[in-house]
C-alpha cells in the first residue's frame, strides 16, 4: 500500500484517485469499487466490528481481504477507518482531502445523505445495509445536527494521525503540484488538466431539479391560496 487517501466523501477524492493513478499509484480503491468486487457485506463487516463490537478491530490482515492488490485506497467506506488503516499499513503515505466546510456539506445533502433519505428503511440491498449503517454510526442519522461537528473532528484526527509520517493536506484546487512533490514523482506534461471526476454529477442534477420543482409547486399554491 503507497498511500492512504483518508479524507471524506465530496473532497475531490474520486478525483484525486484518478489524479493518483496518473501517476504511477494504481489501482486505488475507491468507492465505485464496493459493488463492483461484491464487497459490501466485507465491509459491514468491518463496520460491526469497529462501533458495534462484533468481532475484533480490523488489522491488517482483514483489510487484505478488501484491499490486496490495491496500491492505495479514497472515499468511504475505506475512510470509515482513518486510524486503523495507518496502524494496518504503517509504510503508506497519508492525503487528507479537503474543501470548505460550507460546499462539503452542501454536497454531501445533495448526494449521500439525500439518497438516504429516499431509501426505505428496510431496504436489504447489500449497499443499502452498509449505507444505514455509516450513516448511523458517522453522524448518528442526523446529518443535519452532527455533520459538520464529525467533518472537523474527521479531519482533525486524519491531521494528528499525519504527525508521525509523510502527510499531505490537499485540497481539488491545488492540482498536480504539490501532489507530484509529495509523492517525488514527475509532473505530467505541461497543459495536462488535473482529473475532474465525479459519479454523483447527474444525481446532482436531478436532485437541483426536484428541489426547482417542489418551489414551483409551493409558488403556485401560495398564490392560488392568496387569491381564494
Amino acid at each position: 500500500m503507497k498511500v492512504l487517501v483518508l479524507g471524506l466523501p465530496r473532497t475531490g477524492t474520486q478525483s484525486l484517485a484518478d489524479g493518483l493513478a496518473q501517476l504511477g499509484c494504481a489501482p486505488v480503491y475507491h468507492m465505485r469499487e464496493v459493488a463492483k468486487n461484491k464487497h459490501q457485506a466485507l465491509w459491514t463487516e468491518a463496520v460491526d466490528a469497529k462501533f458495534e463490537g462484533a468481532g475484533a478491530p480490523w488489522k491488517r490482515e482483514d483489510f487484505e481481504r478488501i484491499l490486496a492488490g490495491f496500491e492505495g485506497v479514497a472515499d468511504y467506506p475505506a475512510a470509515i477507518f482513518p486510524a486503523e488503516l495507518a496502524a494496518a499499513y504503517p509504510e503508506a503515505f497519508i492525503i487528507l482531502s479537503v474543501r470548505s466546510e460550507d460546499k462539503w456539506y452542501a454536497s454531501m445533502e445533495s448526494t449521500l445523505v439525500h439518497l438516504q433519505k429516499t431509501r426505505a428503511p428496510d431496504d436489504a440491498a447489500p449497499m443499502s445495509v452498509l449505507s444505514r449503517k455509516y450513516h448511523r454510526h458517522c453522524w448518528g442519522s442526523d446529518f443535519a445536527a452532527t455533520g459538520r461537528d464529525f467533518f472537523r473532528r474527521h479531519n482533525q484526527l486524519v491531521r494528528n494521525l499525519g504527525k508521525e509520517r509523510k502527510f499531505l493536506e490537499w485540497q481539488p484546487q491545488d492540482g498536480w503540484a504539490p501532489l507530484c512533490s509529495f509523492l517525488g514523482v514527475d509532473a505530467p506534461p505541461e497543459g495536462t488538466p488535473f482529473p475532474r471526476s465525479d459519479d454523483w454529477l447527474e444525481y446532482k442534477k436531478m436532485v437541483e431539479q426536484e428541489k426547482l420543482r417542489l418551489a414551483a409547486r409551493s409558488a403556485a399554491e401560495t398564490a392560488e391560496s392568496a387569491s381564494s
